[in-house]
């Protein structure tokens, strides 16, 4: 996998920096992935085999402890 800067700006950058401040991701980088991962279920790009895997992947780095995540309560996301 190889490696780009992005610069975010005006409507793009507040929407990653919304989704940091309100703990959707850590990173920069995480928000853009889970950005593209919610495109492409909403849209079916991939095959469903490919998303299951992904799927798979996350919910097992999050059992590991590789990836963190927290519960929102429904005022949170308003």
């Amino acid at each position: 996998m190889s490696n780009i800067n992005i610069e975010m700006n005006d409507y793009l950058g507040d929407v990653i920096g919304a989704m940091l401040k309100r703990g959707y991701a850590k990173t920069k980088t995480e928000a853009l992935r889970l950005a593209v991962y919610e495109f492409d279920r909403t849209h079916s790009l991939t095959e469903d085999a490919v998303f299951e895997q992904a799927a798979e992947k996350m919910l097992s780095d999050i059992k590991s402890g590789k990836e963190k995540v927290r519960k929102f309560s429904l005022h949170e996301l308003d």
